[in-house]
C-alpha cells in the first residue's frame, strides 16, 4: 500500500471513530458554583387518575387530586354535591423507579424500586357554598446508582400546594389562585452489601415559593368543560450548606442556585353519558355508564443556565431546560360497571429537555398509560353516605415505568 493510501486509509479510520469517540466523552466536571440546577420532572406525577389519563387533567380537576394540575379544582364539586358543605381527600402511593433512564436524560441507572423512597401524594379540601379551600402534599426522593463505595447520591423533593377558588355565575366559571412551595435536598447515603441505610450526610437544602392561577369553565347543560392553569417559575438564590465548605462538600461542588421554570396548561374535556354532564344529580351518586375524553397541552418554560441533576450526582454539568418544552397529553375514562369499576387510558410526549456530551438535544419520548376505579366500601358519617376507591395505575415508556395504588372517595 502507498503512503498516500495509507493516510488515506487513517483519516478514514478517523472519520469513522470520531462520532462514536464524541458520544462517549463525558460531560464537563463541575469546578465552580456559577450554575443553576434545573428542579423540573417531564414525566407525569400526581394522583393515580390523572398518571392513568395521561396527564390530561386541567378541565376535569376536581377536588383534593385536581389541586395538583388546577388550583381552581378545590371549588369544583361532584354532580350530586348539592349540601352547603362538603369535603374531599385522596392518599396516592407511586413508584416511579421502574426503569434505568428516570428523567429522559440518556444517563441510565440501575433499576432500585425503594418502598420506602416511593412518591406519596396527599390532599384534604374543605367546601363550603362556593368556596373551595385545599391542600396538598408530595413528597418524592430518588435514590441514585450506587457507587463503588457502597454510597449513593439522594435528591428528594416535598411540594406544598395551597389553593383558595371559587365558583362564580351558577357554577359555570371557577376561579383559583394557590401558592406553591417546595423545599429540595440532596443527600449522600452510606448502605450496607444487603441495602440496609449506615449513615446519611446532608450535602445542601434550597426552599422556594411561587404563585399559581386556575379556571375551569363548565357551562350548564352541556357535556363540555373546558380548562387553564398557570405557575410562575420558582428559584431559590440562597443554597443553605450544612456544615461543609460549598466548594469541596463531600466531593461536590455546590451550585448556587436552583430554579422550577414556569408552566402554562389548556385543557378541554367532553363526556358523554345518559345525563348531562355539567347539571346538579339529586341523586346519592352518579351512578351510569359514561365515557370521559380529555386533551391537554402543557407548556413548560425554561431555566437560564440550568443543569440536570442526575449528572450532578456524578459531578458533572449536563445542559438542561435550555429551550420551552411543548406536551400534549391524551387521556379516556369509561365507566364500566356503574358505581362499582372505571377504566381509564392515555398517552402523552415527554419533550426534550436535556442535551448530550456532543450538544444536541436528549431525544423526548412517548408514554402509555392505563388504570382503574374499584368500589371496596360504603359507610354513613355524620349521617352522611360515602363510597371509598382503590385505584390502580402503571405509566410506561422507553427507559421508565412507574406504577402505584390510590385510595379517596368514589365520586
Amino acid at each position: 500500500m502507498t503512503r498516500r493510501r495509507q493516510l488515506a486509509a487513517a483519516l478514514g479510520l478517523v472519520a469513522l471513530a470520531a462520532p462514536v469517540a464524541a458520544h462517549a466523552q463525558e460531560f464537563p466536571t463541575i469546578r465552580d458554583r456559577d450554575y443553576t440546577l434545573d428542579l423540573h420532572q417531564g414525566a407525569v406525577l400526581g394522583s393515580g387518575r390523572i398518571v392513568g389519563m395521561g396527564g390530561a387533567a386541567v378541565a376535569t380537576a376536581e377536588g383534593s387530586s385536581g389541586l395538583l394540575f388546577n388550583p381552581a379544582a378545590v371549588a369544583v364539586r361532584p354532580a350530586t354535591s348539592t349540601g352547603t358543605w362538603d369535603w374531599d381527600w385522596h392518599l396516592d402511593w407511586l413508584t416511579p423507579q421502574i426503569g434505568t433512564d428516570f428523567d429522559n436524560n440518556g444517563l441510565t441507572q440501575e433499576t432500585d424500586v425503594d418502598l420506602i423512597d416511593a412518591l406519596i401524594t396527599g390532599g384534604l379540601v374543605g367546601q363550603y357554598g362556593p368556596w373551595g379551600l385545599g391542600v396538598t402534599v408530595m413528597s418524592f426522593a430518588q435514590p441514585l446508582e450506587r457507587e463503588a463505595d457502597g454510597s449513593r447520591v439522594v435528591p428528594r423533593v416535598a411540594v406544598v400546594r395551597a389553593s383558595l377558588a371559587r365558583s362564580l355565575w351558577a357554577d359555570q366559571i371557577t376561579v383559583g389562585v394557590g401558592l406553591r412551595a417546595g423545599t429540595f435536598s440532596i443527600a449522600r447515603r452510606m448502605e450496607s452489601e444487603a441495602g440496609a441505610i449506615t449513615e446519611t450526610v446532608d450535602l445542601f437544602s434550597l426552599t422556594g415559593t411561587g404563585l399559581e392561577a386556575g379556571a375551569i369553565w363548565r357551562p350548564r347543560d352541556l357535556d363540555l368543560r373546558a380548562g387553564l392553569s398557570a405557575s410562575l417559575p420558582v428559584s431559590s438564590e440562597e443554597v443553605e450548606v450544612a456544615n461543609c465548605d460549598p466548594l469541596a462538600c463531600e466531593g461536590f461542588v455546590l451550585p448556587e442556585r436552583a430554579a422550577a421554570p414556569w408552566q402554562l396548561s389548556l385543557g378541554v374535556a367532553w363526556r358523554r353519558a345518559a345525563t348531562r354532564w355539567n347539571r346538579t344529580v339529586a341523586t346519592t351518586w352518579r351512578d351510569e355508564r359514561y365515557l370521559l375524553l380529555a386533551a391537554d397541552l402543557v407548556v413548560t418554560g425554561h431555566v437560564p443556565h440550568g443543569h440536570g441533576v442526575e449528572a450532578f450526582s456524578r459531578m458533572q454539568l449536563q445542559p438542561s431546560g435550555r429551550d420551552v418544552g411543548v406536551s400534549p397529553r391524551l387521556g379516556a375514562e369509561y365507566e364500566w360497571l356503574p358505581g362499582r369499576l372505571r377504566v381509564r387510558g392515555g398517552s402523552y410526549w415527554e419533550p426534550s429537555r436535556f442535551r448530550d456530551p456532543r450538544g444536541e438535544d436528549v431525544r423526548g419520548r412517548l408514554h402509555l398509560t392505563l388504570g382503574l376505579d374499584v368500589r371496596i366500601w360504603q359507610f354513613c358519617f355524620w349521617n352522611e353516605r360515602y363510597r371509598l376507591r382503590l385505584s390502580v395505575t402503571g405509566d410506561g415508556a422507553d427507559g421508565y415505568g412507574n406504577g402505584g395504588l390510590s385510595i379517596g372517595f368514589w365520586h
